[in-house]
């Protein structure tokens, strides 16, 4: 796969994803990813929601994505639907790629009941 296709596909996932979480969320009385996030500029990384002044929690991650590509030559060989049988005569060439792809998401997490004052 191409640069430009993978990157391509794995933003189009993770949109995808995180459209279904905030799905979910709203249904739970939490927010994913709310516009009403906002950054404190003297808490760098820290969020809190601006309509109730709670903190955002991170979520973060960190996911391995490996590709594999195996090509398989065989005399005599026969497949029967996704069982392959082959002679003993065979050559496999495998090539494999891994690549990591970090992000995180900010999300505010349902609360119960009135926020009490400190």
């Amino acid at each position: 796969m191409k640069l430009d296709d993978f990157v391509s596909e794995t933003l189009k996932q993770i949109i995808k994803g995180v459209v279904s979480a905030q799905e979910y969320g709203n249904t739970q009385n939490a927010k994913v990813n709310p516009n009403s996030a906002r950054f404190h500029s003297n808490t760098e990384g820290h969020a809190f929601c601006s309509d109730t002044g709670v903190p955002l929690q991170k979520v973060e991650f960190d996911v391995a994505v490996t590709v594999t590509e195996e090509q398989t030559t065989a005399s005599d060989g026969e497949s029967v639907g996704s069982i392959s049988v082959t002679s003993a005569s065979s050559n496999i060439s495998q090539n494999s790629s891994i690549s990591r792809i970090r992000f995180e998401v900010p999300v505010l997490l349902p609360t119960v009941g009135k926020q009490e004052e400190w």
